[in-house]
């Protein structure tokens, strides 16, 4: 009996322990108490790099049009490009942009033959200046306005440029070069002329009370601007360095002799490869004229501006080839001690489709590729200022309204003689308000850390950048989720090396269905949506 019982006892102890065994290998490895914590994003809020200078856009060659409208079609317009503004629900009426960007006329407009093809009207502008040498400030009537009207709002940064001296100092009589202009659409003769006008027109701002940091005198200068007279369709000249230097070298005295305040900034890049590489006249800018052994040295000109600007046009046809460019652009100019501002980007090219078939995009899939150029231009780039080419536009073929301007407007006839017109903001516009509405002067980025993703992985998935006021205690942090997938953010440093008050964060979504659509929510509960970029907002303890 005892021997029964004990067999019976050990053959119950042995599937006990058998069926126990066999039911944790079975176990569901997805299970949750297998999981490994994971890495939160940390936020070292005293690693920094560049100080923002500012988020703006130009007006191109159409804010002329558009200024010169009834007050009711363009005040709201205005609203949205510079307003700090927020509606009932505090979702903001306007981007709050912190620069605008004017053109210097050239005068084909004011030609009888400007030799523009007829469709270009639009991009013709008015001179101050006329060939008898009278200045008329009541030229430029629209770009006027928007000036203004940006002051109203607030905007306390300016910038000008020009894409060629008038009409009336250059070699061809015309604002765009011809077969017989090789280079700089301008005779020698002419290079003090030129910069007297520039000078004035700057003197004459600042005596309006208008802080205008910088003009550039000379805008992508690596393009031909080549056309036939009668077939032009943009203003614009080919200058060597060399001329650059010399016509800078005499602008610099000018300057002086105003009193001038507004610095010459050299160079503007057609694209950001030519600032720092290439072996033609008109490229490897930086080293041509701010390496003291260089010939074309310029460097040492007392109002010379330290900015240096480029375009990102054209520089995005790989990821690996974005980053590279825009981190040799930043060891380039650290060298110098000079800083990148990027000065025009719209959506040219074909490198925002990614290989993807563009009939299927929506208009949050070029928001998130305009938010992919910025991103790389402020954290690879190290740019402190960053603007949009161009606020306005009216284009509406193929897929151009969802590129090429922040609000499209359509005029209500196809010529100068139009008297009013629509509007509609384009996705675009928030995308870049996600940055320029939060992210104000003198704010500093400092270093975020995501432990998911490399350089590369990050921008062609989540990106994420962080920014701070280090007076009032204020920090930001643009997300761009690319993804198919909502993320849940986590602070792997939060409450040892900072907290927010209330534990919160404002968050401002922009997506498909959303414009900077307020919300908020604790820091246990961030959540990133799919396809969208999000702005979180608070403030430190």
């Amino acid at each position: 009996m005892f021997i029964k019982c004990f067999k019976f006892f050990f053959y119950c102890t042995i599937v006990i322990v058998f069926v126990g065994c066999s039911s944790d290998v079975a176990t569901d490895p997805n299970d949750p108490k297998f999981d490994v914590p994971k890495e939160g994003i940390t936020l070292n809020l005293n690693t920094t790099f560049q100080e923002i200078n500012h988020f703006g856009a130009s007006g191109g060659f159409q804010d002329q049009w558009v200024g010169k409208w009834p007050e009711a079609s363009k005040e709201p317009i205005a609203k949205l490009l510079f307003s700090n503004e927020n509606d009932a629900q505090g979702n903001p009426q306007g981007i709050g942009l912190s620069l605008w960007r004017t053109v210097i006329g050239d005068g084909a407009a004011d030609q009888d033959n400007s030799g523009f093809r007829a469709s270009s009207w639009f991009r013709e502008t008015e001179c101050f200046l006329d060939e008898a040498g009278n200045y008329d400030w009541s030229k430029q009537a629209g770009e006027r306005w928007f000036l203004d009207k940006a002051r109203a709002y607030g905007v306390s940064k300016f910038t000008a440029w020009a894409t060629t001296p008038p009409y009336f100092m250059t070699k061809n009589g015309y604002t765009f070069s011809t077969s017989d202009v090789s280079s700089f659409n301008c005779p020698e003769s002419n290079y003090l002329a030129y910069s007297k006008f520039l000078a004035s027109v700057l003197k004459h701002y600042e005596d309006e009370g208008f802080n205008f940091e910088n003009v550039c005198a000379f805008n992508e200068t690596q393009y031909e601007w080549n056309a036939v007279v009668g077939n032009s369709t943009q203003s614009g000249t080919k200058a060597f360095n060399s001329e650059v230097a010399v016509v800078t070298k005499i602008m610099d005295k000018e300057f002086t002799n105003q009193g001038v305040k507004a610095k010459i900034m050299i160079p503007e890049a057609a694209q950001l490869k030519y600032l720092f590489e290439g072996s033609q006249n008109t490229t490897n800018q930086v080293n041509d004229f701010f390496n003291p052994s260089s010939v074309n040295y310029i460097g040492d000109l007392s109002n010379l501006s330290k900015h240096i600007a480029g375009h990102s046009y054209f520089s995005n046809g790989s990821t690996s080839e974005s980053l590279r460019q825009r981190k040799s652009l930043n060891t380039t100019l650290s060298n110098f001690g000079l800083d990148y501002w990027q000065t025009e980007y719209s959506l040219l090219g074909v490198g925002y489709q990614q290989g993807l078939d563009v009939s299927t995009f929506r208009e949050i899939d070029y928001a998130l590729w305009l938010s992919r150029i910025i991103h790389t231009d402020l954290v690879f780039g190290n740019a402190t200022g960053w603007s949009f080419w161009t606020a306005l536009n009216q284009s509406t073929f193929g897929d151009h309204p969802f590129r090429f301007n922040l609000i499209l407007y359509e005029p209500n006839t196809n010529s100068p003689s139009h008297t009013d017109g629509t509007y509609k903001a384009n996705k675009l516009l928030w995308a870049l308000g996600n940055y320029s509405r939060f992210i104000k002067p003198n704010m500093v980025r400092f270093q975020v850390i995501d432990p998911d993703y490399n350089d590369e992985t990050s921008v062609e998935n989540f990106m994420i950048s962080g920014y701070k006021n280090t007076s009032t205690k204020e920090i930001v942090l643009v997300c761009v989720n690319n993804t198919d997938e909502n993320r849940k953010i986590s602070f792997e440093n939060y409450g040892q090396d900072f907290e927010v008050v209330n534990n919160s964060f404002d968050v401002y979504e922009t997506s498909n269905t959303t414009n900077l659509r307020k919300s908020t929510f604790s820091v246990e509960s961030l959540s990133i949506s799919r396809k969208s970029i999000v702005t979180l907002k608070a403030k430190l303890k």
